[in-house]
């Protein structure tokens, strides 16, 4: 077959390096084929070459800036060349589908704000992050009436969908999210004892990931003079709000900022620390969760669907809107190694039965034979 593979929307965060590592997976298992991968540029997507069935279709820069080009690429271009290599089917790996003149399309939804119209996360937004997502949420519920098919990363993922848009469940699939793979066995045993606690937060800056709690909760942390560091991972290049959590957080040092990080890092970076620390309001699948029970480490994330659906019993729950109530959590394994430890079992229940790349790969060529 001839394969489309749609990742041009995905130039940063967690799609992709979702998109990156279910390419690279997939092109091994389907040699029969050619894939044709439309990638934007100068984001990593170029190392995809090295598949002899992979042919790169790279996607100029004003796709991105300009609404009246991604336009005409979305509703032309890219229906032409649908035709002109005479595509069999089409995978956008980057929530948005296009027109394909009746071809099958698989569109894979990551975007967390089309599963959660409700979240508190939208109360939460500036006037201007919440018109983007406002935006950005009916684009691609527009464009999902291209699709013949659907896939998301969960459940959770899944029923919420189906059920805010009316989808068929035998057209919805799950395709897992995965750690990166580590060149080589780069697990470490979590140093005990825990003391200070050195948690990262991984992500770059999203209105949902309740940065802005950031400067509030260091506060409260410095008056308590507890043991507790965070690591965060963002540049206040990313957005303006990013900018502004960085100046909050000017003179406090138990909260560190060391800007973003490569995705041949991530094993590292986890390794140094006892665990992650997520307080997001809304998620498809976050890649930080799969990172720390691959490196089993500790997990204290919101206590919302998103979370207890994937993790269950292996992480520790707090209040993302309630600073006092995350500081109470990350202060109960300060000095209590048996609690640590019972985590720590049941994080290894989960990490062992949890997908890695491969198996996703799998699961994606099974789905890319199935779907019409």
């Amino acid at each position: 077959m001839n394969l489309l593979l749609n990742a041009a929307n995905l130039r940063h965060g967690g799609g992709r390096t979702v998109a990156l590592q279910l390419i690279n997976g997939v092109a091994p298992l389907r040699t029969e084929d050619t894939l044709y991968v439309m990638v934007p540029q100068q984001e990593g997507f170029e190392s995809l070459a090295k598949h002899r069935n992979i042919i790169l279709l790279p996607i100029p820069e004003s796709f991105h800036s300009s609404w009246l080009v991604k336009l005409r690429y979305m509703h032309h271009i890219f229906p032409n060349w649908c035709k002109k290599l005479r595509i069999d089917k089409v995978m956008s790996l980057g929530n948005t589908a296009f027109p394909t003149r009746k071809r099958p399309q698989l569109v894979y939804i990551q975007l967390p704000q089309m599963a959660y119209p409700d979240s508190q996360a939208w109360k939460t937004m500036n006037a201007k992050a919440f018109l983007l997502n406002s935006l950005m949420d009916q684009y691609v519920a527009f464009h999902m009436r291209y699709a013949s098919s659907y896939a998301v990363q969960t459940l959770v993922m899944k029923s919420r969908l189906t059920e805010r848009f009316k989808l068929p469940e035998d057209r919805v699939f799950i395709i897992p999210n995965a750690p990166i793979e580590p060149e080589v066995d780069s697990v470490e045993p979590l140093e005990m004892p825990i003391k200070p606690l050195k948690l990262l937060f991984l992500s770059r800056y999203y209105p949902h990931k309740s940065f802005e709690i950031l400067p509030e909760l260091a506060q409260l942390l410095k008056e308590q003079n507890l043991p507790i560091t965070i690591t965060i991972t963002i540049s206040e290049k990313e957005a303006s709000g990013a900018a502004k959590v960085l100046e909050a957080l000017r003179g406090f040092d138990n909260i560190i900022n060391i800007g973003p990080v490569e995705i041949k890092e991530v094993g590292r970076l986890v390794n140094a620390h006892h665990g992650i620390f997520h307080p997001s309001l809304m998620e498809s699948f976050s890649g930080a969760y799969s990172e720390a029970l691959l490196h089993r480490r500790l997990i204290f994330t919101s206590h919302y669907d998103f979370a207890t659906e994937l993790l269950g019993d292996a992480a520790f729950y707090f209040d993302p809107l309630k600073p006092e109530h995350i500081v109470s959590t990350l202060k109960s394994v300060l000095d209590d190694d048996n609690l640590v430890q019972k985590k720590l079992r049941e994080i290894d229940k989960v990490a062992t039965t949890s997908a890695r790349i491969a198996d996703v790969s799998k699961i994606f060529s099974d789905i890319i034979d199935t779907f019409a």
